[in-house]
């Protein structure tokens, strides 16, 4: 199964389980809202049927006061304190949801409105004179039956009410005790899927990724016989897969390199020791041994009869091993990098630091604060500086000497420029311009490195120049124009 399928499916499940649990919290808090409201509402039924209760018993006090005292105003006074109540009634039988609640409504609405009917036939028969018929009424119909209906029927509205809201406490427990046991799941399967996706790419992932990097470092440090497992189908499996094609690539270049003949030169190196160096080793050594057999043929040790074609055939080839060399190490390519030139140029002055200690040579080196990151392919520019380091080395006296190195923003702000000097011997200006166009050393004593034709190539592949100026005795004075990109 390959890696964004793996991925998938368990990312997939983690935001399954969290809508999930997103749902159920929603439904839970929906839950409580809603009992929380009935409640409340059952609450204030209950409040409100109690207070309509004890406001008619209070008012009803004035049905056996005008049989005794006789009051005129006992009327009057009985119908202000039942006023309020229709209000509390009429809240009340707002409140009721169910059909039970509403036939309730109508039992006390029913009691109640007895009473009144007969507390006013009380009245009317005292403001009669008729005394005995009003005490036996009030006696035989208000207490001995209204009376004792409305306490009936108002008792069991107010149990009622109360049994309804244990129904809805419990169904609002068990819809807590349901929440938390889905909660309590869901968290446990996203803790499992966490810990799941962290083992698989713990081992999956992030084991093979490391074991990549580490084949990686190997290479770099000369290690062609390090092989990746291909038994993976997935991502991971094709990157093993194309790095260990890679490798077989480099070890049939380098063994290609090392099979140039030049008559004695290929007997000079050693095949399975190029195999275990950096490609960049390789370079350079290849390199200094072209360079000894030049040297040989101007010194003309291998001369004979027929020594001017030797020479010549030998130069050819030699030229050929050259541009092999310089494509192997150096491809076309640019990868192009936000790159720290400061932190770049110290890089490769570190690289000549027991060099440049042993033959007490003082740099002096001028960094403008404006520039600190440029878009280059900082592996190519490293070899450039470093290039061009090695040849004012060249330049220098065997002891002492200075080289300066300087970077400059122009004034448009749209180039780089980077400038390497010496005060060593220096070289004339025609063998400068013949260097930069070719490989070829036509000059014993003094003749620039091979590096420069392949310098100004890097330079030019940015879309830079590449300047240099020099003198005889005078030293040697290089420029680097690069475009600054975003």
């Amino acid at each position: 199964m390959k890696l964004r399928k793996k991925l998938l499916i368990t990312f997939s499940g983690l935001a399954l389980l969290a809508l999930a649990t997103a749902g159920v919290t929603l439904w839970a808090i929906a839950q409580w809202q809603e009992s929380e409201r009935k409640l409340n509402e059952h609450y204030q039924r209950s409040l409100l049927l109690k207070g309509v209760r004890a406001a008619t018993f209070r008012a009803f006090k004035e049905v056996p006061d005008v049989m005794v005292s006789n009051d005129p105003n006992a009327p009057q006074e009985f119908e202000k304190s039942l006023k309020p109540l229709e209000s509390d009634f009429q809240r009340w039988a707002e409140l009721a949801d169910t059909e039970a609640e509403k036939t309730q409504v109508k039992e006390v609405r029913q009691a109640y409105d007895n009473l009144i009917k007969d507390a006013s036939v009380v009245f009317a028969l005292v403001k009669a004179g008729r005394r005995q018929q009003a005490y036996a009424l009030m006696q035989s119909q208000m207490e001995g039956k209204d009376f004792v209906k409305f306490e009936e029927v108002t008792d069991r509205a107010v149990l009622s009410d109360l049994q309804n809201r244990q129904i809805i406490q419990q169904r609002t427990l068990s819809t807590r005790q349901a929440a938390q046991l889905v909660l309590t799941i869901a968290a446990f399967g996203i803790i499992s899927l966490i810990l799941l996706l962290a083992a698989y790419l713990s081992s999956d992932l992030f084991a093979p990724l490391r074991e990549v990097e580490q084949a990686l470092d190997d290479v770099a440090k000369g290690d062609l016989k390090r092989r990746l497992s291909e038994e993976r189908d997935d991502e991971i499996g094709a990157i093993s897969r194309a790095f260990n094609q890679m490798i077989e690539a480099i070890r049939d270049r380098v063994v290609g390199l090392t099979s140039v003949s030049t008559n004695g030169f290929s007997d000079r190196v050693d095949e399975s020791a190029l195999q275990t160096l950096p490609s960049r080793v390789t370079l350079h050594r290849l390199v200094s041994q072209l360079r000894s057999q030049v040297s040989q043929l101007h010194d003309g040790k291998d001369f004979n009869r027929d020594g001017q074609e030797i020479a010549l055939n030998q130069l050819d080839q030699l030229l050929q091993a050259v541009a092999r060399i310089t494509d192997f190490g150096f491809p076309l390519d640019l990868n192009l990098a936000r790159t720290d030139i400061r932190a770049l140029i110290y890089e490769v002055l570190m690289r000549f630091q027991s060099e440049l200690s042993d033959r007490a040579v003082s740099i002096d080196l001028n960094l403008s604060p404006e520039i600190s990151y440029a878009v280059v392919d900082r592996l190519k520019l490293r070899e450039v500086l470093s290039e061009l380091i090695r040849n004012a080395l060249t330049a220098l006296p065997e002891k002492g000497g200075q080289i300066g190195m300087r970077t400059q923003v122009t004034a448009d702000s749209s180039e780089l420029l980077i400038e390497v000097a010496d005060n060593g011997k220096g070289i004339k200006q025609p063998l400068i311009e013949q260097a930069l166009t070719t490989t070829t050393v036509t000059e014993r004593d003094r003749c620039p490195s091979v590096g420069l034709a392949m310098t100004k190539a890097i330079v030019e592949q940015h879309g830079g120049q590449l300047k240099i100026d020099s003198e005889p005795s005078q030293g040697t004075y290089v420029q680097i124009q690069l475009p600054l990109r975003e």
